[in-house]
């Protein structure tokens, strides 16, 4: 999908370092570093944003998981976004998602909640 649709960012789930890293190594030619926790790091410090120093972004999604949910749900309602219909999973999972508390996913009352 990277090489077809060429995104400027990839946000992925950094709870799994080894899949980030054999990501970076893959888009090595394209400016990427398998090191990047140095990078989050000099960001971290100088108070500036990670996506300036690299494509493919690690993301908390315990941590930011709200934000994702509720940025994702208004984009759909603005309809700034559009989800081919063959993703069926995926559709299914954002139309039935339920809510648990000020704007987490009740995991164990959505379907394909890793989907989401």
């Amino acid at each position: 999908m990277i090489f077809k649709y060429n995104p400027t960012k990839i946000y992925v789930d950094g709870a799994n370092p080894t899949f980030v890293k054999s990501l970076k190594i893959q888009l090595g030619a394209r400016g990427e570093t398998k090191d990047y926790e140095r990078f989050i790091e000099f960001s971290k410090k100088y108070r500036r944003p990670i996506d300036e120093y690299m494509r493919v972004i690690p993301v908390s999604f315990n941590k930011e998981q709200k934000n994702m949910l509720s940025h994702c749900k208004l984009m759909l309602e603005k309809e700034y976004v559009e989800i081919n219909p063959r993703f069926d999973k995926l559709v299914t999972s954002l139309r039935i998602a339920v809510e648990k508390g000020e704007g987490d996913l009740d995991k164990e009352a959505t379907s394909y909640d890793d989907i989401i």
